[in-house]
């Protein structure tokens, strides 16, 4: 493989590590797989995932230190909904700082204010997880994965698609009988007119 696809891995690496979800683990994978066959340099794709990792860590919490707590701020539509994250999120970062740069994206980093030094920790601990995880499996495990995946077919691709959105319905469905639920009882104990 030639430097495009170094390119095109650090680049998809770096959107990943800024936080929006895009082809990053996918890359990662291919990465690894590719290097299992030996048409990539595995020392060359963990020091470009790592590194473009770095990048858009960097990048992401910049974002999220200048415009991120403004964009939840403000007044306006659904105002309520995002203050109460906001101190949610001031809840948890406060007291598991570490923990949370460690998890969630760099831009919420950002956004809470994480201290620069704890952030980056974070960022480097999660890196080397994430491309640890994806790249070290794909690449001792990458040929048969994509074989057996396959063998498989495209049916149990979308069956696992199926499956997924289904799961995902039916959380949006009880997080709105919830949410209506909850709302049910501070109606009916409002004040009676006299």
């Amino acid at each position: 493989m030639s430097l495009a696809g170094y390119i095109v891995l650090f680049a998809l690496v770096v959107t990943m590590g800024i936080g929006l979800p895009v082809l990053g683990d996918a890359s990662l994978i291919a990465a690894g797989t590719l290097a299992g066959e030996g048409r990539l340099n595995i020392g060359v794709v963990l020091v470009t995932a790592m590194v473009a990792w770095i990048v858009g860590s960097l990048v992401g919490y910049k974002i999220g230190a200048r415009q991120g707590r403004s964009l939840l701020d403000h007044p306006g539509r659904l105002e309520k909904m995002r203050l109460k994250l906001l101190a949610k999120g001031d809840h948890a970062f406060a007291h598991h700082n570490f923990v949370a740069a460690v998890t969630m994206p760099a831009f919420v980093s950002g956004i809470f204010r994480v201290r620069f030094y704890v952030f980056m920790l974070g960022a480097l601990v999660a890196g080397i997880g994430f491309i640890g995880m994806y790249v070290g499996l794909s690449y001792f495990l990458g040929a048969e994965i994509a074989k057996r995946i396959g063998d498989a077919g495209t049916k149990a691709v979308l069956s696992v698609l199926v499956i997924v959105a289904v799961g995902l319905s039916i959380k949006a469905g009880v997080s709105k009988w919830r949410t209506t639920r909850q709302k049910r009882p501070t109606q009916q104990q409002a004040p009676k007119g006299s």
